[in-house]
């Protein structure tokens, strides 16, 4: 599935489905649906593609947005760090994929499910990309 002029979001059965990417050489993210008039095409393969200037594949990280947000209705992305109040303290992991289901990943190996944590609980406090020593 290619979309060409790809702003960042795409209608599937009763999903949005977005994306954000994380430019490997620029280090920061691009938003595609955030009003930039550029063009860009996400391959079959998850592959990233800036039509502007001809960067693509390895040069970006794709996420996916979640469906998820946060306590303070932020959207949650692959790879955002979350704080997590579960009643007894606060668990810090980042949000991965794996078979079909969003997870919120600790660093003991143990994770949670996204879609059955309770919004109000969760806090947004960073991302893999640019906030990695929160995980530490």
């Amino acid at each position: 599935m290619t979309f060409r002029y790809f702003r960042g979001k795409v209608t599937s059965m009763n999903r949005e489905l977005k994306f954000r990417a994380w430019d490997r050489l620029e280090k920061k993210f691009i938003h595609p649906n955030s009003g930039y008039q550029g063009h860009y095409i996400l391959d079959l393969n998850g592959r990233f593609h800036n039509l502007q200037n001809g960067s693509g594949g390895d040069d970006y990280v794709v996420q996916q947005y979640t469906s998820c947000h946060d306590a303070h209705n932020k959207e949650i992305y692959e790879g955002d760090i979350l704080a997590y109040n579960h009643g007894n303290g606060i668990n810090i992991g980042y949000v991965g994929f794996t078979s079909g289901i969003f997870f919120l990943n600790y660093s003991d190996e143990n994770n949670d499910e996204l879609g059955y944590l309770l919004v109000s609980n969760i806090k947004i406090i960073g991302n893999i990309f640019e906030n990695p020593e929160l995980l530490k």
